[in-house]
């Protein structure tokens, strides 16, 4: 082998390895537009729930109060009585 044939073998190695790379580069670049992607949705769904969380809380501390209320209105009517 004389000195351009190893030039062009090396030449070919590296354009091959740079397709290589760049393909896998795509490659990587696409699984991270997806995983970016479910990182909003899951966002999404993390305050969907963190709001649904809310209002059962509210609703709740609602229903205690009436609970409370109800409890102490007797106690407090038997005593007129």
């Amino acid at each position: 082998m004389d000195q351009f044939d190893i030039l062009e073998e090396k030449i070919t190695q590296l354009v091959d390895a740079y397709s290589a790379l760049r393909r896998e580069k795509e490659s990587l670049g696409d699984r991270l537009a997806e995983k970016e992607s479910e990182i909003r949705k899951l966002n999404e769904r993390i305050s969907q729930f963190s709001q649904e969380r809310d209002m059962a809380r509210e609703k709740v501390e609602g229903l205690l109060i009436r609970v409370e209320r109800l409890i102490s209105a007797p106690a407090a009517g038997m005593g007129k009585g």
